[in-house]
């Protein structure tokens, strides 16, 4: 039955995070706590929602079109994809009022696009993905290593935590680029910083070919890829969240697990002040100068040579 101050909620005792005892009302509460920084995460993004209607040890499911039944009043995006062969129509939250539907729907991840609705085939952001495999090198290590050659790149980078075991640097970019010229940019920037440390990096997407090295994953800029929000929450057994994060933070004992859905909206928003957005031409010549041109590689391929 619907709850007291969570209009439309139904079920709201039930368990979603068992480990964690977090309910679809918490889900419900945590999104309403956070909406404003959330929101301004996922502005105008195509959103793809992970769904686990009967809690996180259930099977889920990705869900990114909203069929007939979701209520006419949530904004969306619609749009041809070539994999569907057919038009899809995303969630776009612009209001407490899809996030407040999403806790409903037991949606306990929100993923969006790189790209907004009014230019979805231009990129607004340079995405790293640093997913460790094992605890050498450390993922603040790399990091920290990003970042400096980043700043000599003259690119300013933020940071977030995955909600689970790794890092995402990104880079505020201007909306001039295609989604084939970023990656391979980000391409150039990741073969830079794995020949640095050739030890402990590597930017071949195949597993086979990585070792025991730390994959830099250049790979997430195409349109229609999504990453997981800032502020989004995961599907990990504490109830972890994706948190964006100041750079004093990354250190060898920076533990992601403490953050979480109970414990998020009491933290400092380390995104609020937004880096001016960037354009690339000045450290492209320079990785280009350095030996790293920027050229457009499929994930599938090698990407060493």
């Amino acid at each position: 039955m619907p709850t007291d101050g969570r209009p439309g909620l139904s079920s709201p005792d039930k368990q979603l995070w068992p480990q964690a005892g977090v309910t679809k009302a918490d889900l419900w509460d945590y999104y309403t706590a956070v909406s404003d920084r959330l929101l301004g995460a996922v502005a105008d993004r195509p959103l793809t929602l992970k769904r686990h209607p009967n809690g996180i040890e259930k099977p889920g499911f990705f869900q990114k079109n909203l069929g007939d039944d979701v209520p006419d009043d949530l904004h969306r995006f619609t749009t041809w994809t070539e994999t569907s062969e057919r038009d899809v129509s995303y969630l776009v939250a612009d209001g407490l009022r899809e996030l407040q539907w999403a806790a409903q729907m037991a949606v306990v991840e929100l993923h969006a696009w790189l790209s907004t609705t009014d230019r979805p085939d231009r990129p607004d952001t340079l995405l790293f993905d640093l997913d460790p495999s094992s605890d050498d090198p450390s993922v603040t290590s790399v990091a920290l290593w990003l970042r400096e050659l980043l700043d000599e790149l003259r690119l300013p980078a933020r940071v977030k935590s995955s909600g689970k075991r790794g890092l995402h640097v990104l880079v505020r970019l201007e909306r001039r680029y295609g989604f084939s010229e970023i990656r391979g940019f980000a391409l150039a920037v990741a073969r830079c910083l794995a020949d640095r440390h050739p030890e402990e990096l590597t930017v071949e997407m195949r597993k086979a070919d990585r070792g025991s090295r730390l994959l830099i994953d250049w790979s997430r800029h195409g349109q229609g890829q999504h990453t997981v929000a800032a502020w989004s929450p995961r599907v990990t057994p504490t109830a972890t969240v994706s948190a964006p994060l100041s750079w004093d933070e990354v250190e060898a004992d920076l533990d992601p697990s403490t953050i979480t859905v109970r414990t998020a909206p009491d933290r400092t928003d380390h995104w609020a002040q937004a880096p001016a957005a960037q354009r690339i031409e000045a450290a492209r010549d320079q990785l280009e100068q350095w030996g790293y041109p920027s050229v457009d590689r499929s994930p599938r391929a090698r990407t060493s040579t």
